[in-house]
């Protein structure tokens, strides 16, 4: 089986981003040194995508029914976007930060690797159901990176506090904006897929009230942010809370009380 190799796969993951994170602990950035800490987060997207696609033709159905089969999407695509992130701003707190995002995930898989059978239910048999997922995965892959960049910002003490903050403000919202579109279209998909499957576009489902939940806070955000950009800290603040919703949705329902939801993965 393809999960077989869950183990050596993660560990050739952290591999390439470890062998990039020690030379940037040792401040070595220029010549072949910073070939390897950029080639690094390449290698290990492309192992992962490796893993993904043959695991996808050996289940012959997309990996997306189970919450770990979602945590592979999650941690290729943080993966993906830390790299090129870093490529833009050379900043080396969010390459450690995405590095350990990206491999607790994959971690959390080797230990809880949920296998599943090829057959897909009958309301996942839908043509719907990879691009919402995969438009889903993505946007809190984009919105994890905005996270990333307001934490840097909130505890980052060198220089000018003001600019520093004003800095990652900017670079978080890029993403945001990006990030909330997809997380929009993913809503709409997922609605469509909705009707389709179960005859109704929205049922107030505790996982669709908590996705909404989470647009309305990003929403909120890009309101404060366009407004009151003054308003530093609260944006890093807000930024960091709506991520913690958005994690809550995808993870969180199923152990929260009293909330059943058709749409929790496996």
């Amino acid at each position: 089986m393809t999960w077989n190799f869950l183990l050596l796969t993660t560990i050739l993951f952290i591999a390439g981003w470890f062998a990039g994170t020690v030379l940037l602990l040792l401040k070595k950035e220029t010549g072949r040194a910073g070939w390897i800490v950029k080639a690094g987060p390449l290698f290990s997207t492309l192992v992962l995508t490796i893993f993904v696609i043959f695991l996808w033709c050996e289940l012959e159905r997309p990996p997306l029914r189970t919450m770990a089969e979602t945590r592979l999407w999650y941690a290729l695509f943080v993966s993906g976007i830390i790299s090129i992130l870093f490529v833009k701003t050379r900043d080396n707190a969010l390459y450690f930060l995405g590095a350990m995002m990206a491999s607790v995930f994959l971690i959390v898989d080797v230990i809880h690797p949920e296998y599943r059978s090829k057959a897909l239910m009958p309301a996942l048999q839908s043509p719907w159901f990879i691009p919402h997922v995969i438009v889903y995965m993505i946007s809190y892959a984009v919105l994890a990176a905005a996270c990333l960049s307001a934490l840097r910002g909130l505890f980052h003490n060198r220089g000018n506090s003001a600019v520093s903050q004003k800095h990652y403000i900017t670079l978080s919202m890029q993403l945001v904006y990006p990030g909330f579109t997809l997380l929009t279209l993913g809503m709409i998909l997922g609605a469509i897929w909705a009707k389709i499957a179960w005859g109704n576009y929205w049922s107030w489902d505790p996982k669709e009230t908590w996705a909404l939940l989470t647009w309305l806070f990003y929403l909120i955000t890009i309101h404060i942010h366009h407004n009151f950009q003054e308003k530093r800290k609260l944006l890093l603040w807000l930024l960091g809370f709506s991520f913690l919703v958005l994690i809550i949705t995808w993870m969180g329902i199923r152990f929260l009380p009293g909330m059943q939801s058709i749409h929790v993965y496996g």
